[in-house]
């Protein structure tokens, strides 16, 4: 026990001393040091805010009691076009009535709201609910109680209950809020409790309150139930596995589509429905998790670039120390105790480097954070928390051991004994270091490519995105979406008077020309689609559903947004009755292309829904437009759009105002006549139309910007690399380029040999990098629009880009060693 106990001691003070000289060395090659750290504060720390983010949205459990029991159930569509949509009532009742595979099953839906006193009120998100939800996620109270289903029924769903984080900053943690009443739409609603905290990373990062999902029962109509509107979700019971559930799920469908009508079961075949219950936990991540695992892989290839670039440093550095080791190792040091000074040395950068990289992950967490709220608004905040802090350490023992292999393998192979003398001390190192030099720097260009061909098929597609014709001149257009209280929007006349006043009052700004509505805007998406029927419908055996996504306009929409009018005429005032009803539709290019083929669409008729009864009631269409991508230019759905009358009162959605006057101005003389007409009447989401357009790309911008980022970090350090090791080579080969310009080379010769060390290196890694980066680029296909993940254009770009940094990184220590003066360098050996 005592030898033990001396051997521990031995080893712990031999490592203390290797720690205390390591340190002397980096204070003494300050460049040195500055260089490294640099380098690996900013891999560590790009791969640690990007970990947090993936650890965040794909890997984190939920905070719920069981969480793998979670389950989302919804439909799908394939053939209609709708590979995912929600679901209704009639399927929240048949499932918590009929599916014995759940203890609990819960509709939810978000909202936006007007919260507070009608002048003061502000718009806030809130979620609606039935009262299984909180079973469903097994929660409890914070304080008070959560409503119940005798608050699904119309009055009774006047109540609410907070959120925990909403409770804290809003109401600054009274208790006494239970009870009290709130203003919600004009409305007031009494608040029975405080949700805990957990509801809130239920995709509810933004949600304010919970309010009950209520419905009259009279009004439940089972001939309703693919209307989709709310999401299913169920607590499956212990011991119930996914296929199990999904097995019954099929079953209740299919009891339903027996049991429907003749009409309800083409819908169903052409639309290829089929049910889904799907985990919770990997439904949630689905959307994002190619871009998420394409950025950390990206930025683990930044990381290995980084460790090759200081293992090469170290390597070099270990060379030019062989007479200092080769005198310890003549002192008594064993090979051992050599190698374990070089591996203290790597850690000690590494756990450097390391803490400056969590500095580097906290500014970059915070970054992404801030783009979060824009893309991800109901997703939590991303942190450094013990789980990734754990993760990034992991990470440091890898890098230490990574970029300390190299110097070590190198310095064992390396006989110490005969560098004593002064030749073995002054000759070249020979071709084992510079071979092992030479395939880090093949490997850095090889990864540095695979980054820049991803980053270039990128800006590739995103500049093609961007100049997409929109099908409108957004130019001069000034958009605003809004809320009128329930109180305000009453129905009939009164709403048509309502939706009168707001347009005349918007009419009035000065250099307004044109003013209209609509339930969405561009860009934006919340285009609902429906299926339709054809009057006559030709379409062969078998074919898909037809669908399309429906557009509620005002008919100064297309005045307004400047529509390019392909055929007909667009809908006019005339067209809307005194009820408001219309039976007219106008349709995009794609609808008339898909079902109008070889013929004329106007005149065509069709109708939401079933048939009409009566021949005379089916709507026709009077005009056809240029495809607008509504629901932005990456909506690869292939579903066509149809633009059907405003007729109703203005309940909400987007009013949009063609003038020439700066956005800010008339944001603000908007608000004055809202104002004037009713001050409960909020305006939001205001701004120039190409603004919102623009944020269409956002997604996508920023994953371009993130990987285009890695890409210039690794070329950047792949040019480090080979502008370091032909620096230290040309170092080492001092005499014999004194000997070449001694028997006549010229400046020019000594140039080519240099730059050919360096170029022949990069146009090995082009090769192993392009076909690694053709490898990957297929899990770039869902990120790209009108772009070949094989594009030769973006492949050839990028290599030639690669090829001239090489260059002149080669170039620099090429010329200082061409002007070795020949006869110094022979006097210097």
């Amino acid at each position: 026990m005592n030898a033990r106990q001396s051997w521990f001691g031995r080893l712990g003070s031999g490592a203390t001393s290797d720690v205390r000289y390591a340190a002397r060395q980096l204070w003494k090659s300050r460049g040195f040091a500055s260089v490294t750290l640099l380098t690996l504060a900013l891999c560590i720390g790009a791969n640690t805010a990007i970990f947090s983010a993936v650890y965040a949205l794909m890997l984190k459990p939920l905070p719920f009691a069981e969480p793998a029991r979670l389950v989302e159930i919804y439909n799908t569509y394939p053939k209609g076009g709708v590979p995912r949509a929600s679901s209704n009532i009639v399927q929240y009742l048949d499932y918590k009535q009929n599916g014995s595979s759940y203890e609990h099953v819960a509709l939810w839906t978000p909202f936006q709201g007007m919260y507070g006193e009608d002048v003061s009120a502000e718009r806030l998100s809130g979620v609606r609910a039935t009262a299984d939800i909180f079973k469903v996620l097994g929660l409890t109270p914070v304080i008070g109680q959560f409503f119940t289903t005798e608050n699904h029924t119309i009055p009774n769903d006047k109540v609410l209950v907070l959120t925990q984080s909403f409770w804290e900053n809003y109401y600054r943690e009274d208790p006494g809020v239970v009870g009290k009443t709130a203003r919600l739409d004009g409305e007031t609603y009494t608040i029975v409790g405080v949700a805990p905290r957990a509801f809130e990373a239920f995709n509810a990062a933004r949600a304010r309150f919970v309010r009950p999902f209520s419905w009259n029962p009279a009004n439940v109509n089972p001939n309703a139930r693919h209307g989709n509107n709310p999401n299913l979700f169920a607590r499956m019971k212990p011991g119930v596995t996914l296929g199990q559930a999904q097995a019954e799920a099929d079953t209740i469908e299919r009891r339903f589509y027996d049991a429907g009508t003749p009409q309800v079961r083409t819908f169903l075949d052409r639309a290829g429905h089929r049910i889904a219950v799907r985990s919770v936990q990997l439904e949630r991540v689905q959307p994002m998790r190619t871009t998420l695992y394409m950025l950390q892989g990206g930025v683990i290839l930044v990381l290995l670039t980084g460790c090759v670039n200081v293992a090469n440093l170290l390597l070099s550095r270990a060379n030019a120390r062989r007479a200092e080791l080769a005198v310890r190792s003549a002192l008594g040091a064993s090979r051992g105790i050599i190698a374990r000074q070089l591996l203290v040395e790597g850690a000690l950068v590494t756990v450097l480097g390391t803490a400056l990289g969590i500095a580097v992950a906290a500014g970059l967490t915070w970054g992404f954070n801030l783009y979060r709220a824009r893309i991800l608004p109901d997703a939590l905040p991303f942190a450094l928390d013990r789980n990734v802090l754990a993760v990034t350490a992991a990470m440091a023992l890898a890098t230490a051991l990574l970029i300390s292999i190299a110097p070590i393998v190198h310095i064992l192979r390396t006989n110490l004994s005969q560098i004593i003398n002064s030749s073995a001390r002054g000759s070249s190192d020979g071709v084992g270091i510079r071979a092992l030099s030479s395939a880090l720097i093949v490997g850095q260009v090889a990864a540095a490519l695979v980054l820049l061909c991803g980053a270039g098929l990128l800006i590739h597609s995103f500049t093609k995105a961007i100049a997409v014709n929109p099908g409108f001149e957004p130019r001069g257009v000034v958009v605003g979406r809004l809320a009128v209280p329930l109180a305000l929007r009453g129905s009939g006349n009164a709403a048509r008077t309502l939706q009168a006043r707001v347009k005349q009052a918007m009419s009035e700004i000065p250099g307004v020309t044109s003013v209209a509505f609509s339930i969405a805007t561009p860009f934006q998406g919340g285009i609902p689609l429906n299926a339709f029927t054809l009057a006559e419908d030709t379409l062969p055996p078998g074919s898909p559903q037809p669908g399309a996504n429906r557009v509620v306009v005002s008919p100064e929409y297309s005045e307004t947004l400047h529509l390019t009018l392909l055929e007909g005429r667009f809908i006019q005032p005339t067209d809307i009755n005194a009820e408001g009803n219309s039976r007219v539709f106008v349709v995009d290019e794609n609808f008339a292309r898909k079902y109008f083929a070889g013929r004329s669409a106007i005149g065509g008729r069709f109708s939401f829904g079933g048939r009409p009864q009566n021949d005379a009631d089916w709507p026709t269409i009077i005009g056809v437009v240029k495809n607008v991508p509504h629901r932005g230019v990456y909506d690869d759905s292939g579903v066509p759009f149809v633009y059907q009358p405003l007729g109703g009162g203005l309940g909400g959605g987007t009013v949009f105002l063609r003038t020439d006057r700066p956005v800010a101005e008339t944001v603000a003389l908007m608000r004055g006549k809202l104002n004037g007409i009713d001050p409960g009447i909020a305006l939001f989401d205001t701004g120039p139309l190409q603004a919102a357009i623009d944020a269409s790309h956002t997604e996508r911008r920023g994953t371009m910007l993130l990987l285009a980022g890695f890409a210039g970090v690794a070329l950047f350090l792949s040019a480090l690399g080979i502008y370091g090791v032909l620096t230290y080579d040309v170092s080492q080969r001092t005499r014999e380029i004194g000997v070449r310009g001694a028997i006549g080379a010229s400046q020019q010769q000594v140039i080519g040999l240099v730059m050919r060390q360096g170029l022949w290196k990069t146009i090995l890694g082009l090769t192993i990098g392009l076909v690694g980066a053709v490898l990957l680029s297929r899990y770039l296909t869902t990120q790209l629009y009108q772009v070949s993940p094989t594009d030769p254009r973006a492949y050839v770009i990028v290599s030639l880009v690669l090829l001239l940094v090489a260059a002149l990184a080669s170039y620099l220590p090429a010329r200082r060693a061409a002007r070795i003066n020949p006869i110094e360098a022979l006097r210097m050996e």
